[in-house]
């Protein structure tokens, strides 16, 4: 099971998507850090570094929202990132913004189909 979680996938999504986990990765760190959560803090910072790494940056900044763009996480990166989209999606939800749970729900839709 363990090689089956490490075993690296590369997902193509547009850089709005991208963006979008990122934000997510960037809020699981912030939260776990305060709650003393170290395995959530060291996964959601791993999947915020492999972005730094990956993303074709255009002169410092991220490249324009529709491009699509190739992350390469571990499986168990992306199941990370498909959990905090569903929690996100709730909140959303119950904040009524629906823009930013439809982003989520593309992450989903991306994400899922790979990682089962």
């Amino acid at each position: 099971m363990e090689d089956f979680l490490a075993e690296p996938i590369t997902l193509q999504m547009s850089a709005r998507i991208w963006a979008g986990i990122d934000a997510e990765a960037d809020n699981a760190v912030s939260l776990a850090a305060v709650d003393g959560d170290e395995r959530t803090l060291c996964i959601a910072q791993a999947i915020r570094e492999a972005g730094w790494d990956q993303v074709p940056w255009m002169n410092g900044n991220w490249p324009p929202m529709d491009q699509v763009i190739s992350i390469r996480l571990t499986r168990a990166q992306w199941r990370f990132a498909a959990d905090e989209a569903r929690k996100s999606i709730v909140v959303c939800e119950e904040l009524n913004d629906e823009e930013s749970a439809r982003l989520a729900r593309d992450a989903l839709a991306v994400i899922e189909p790979a990682t089962v």
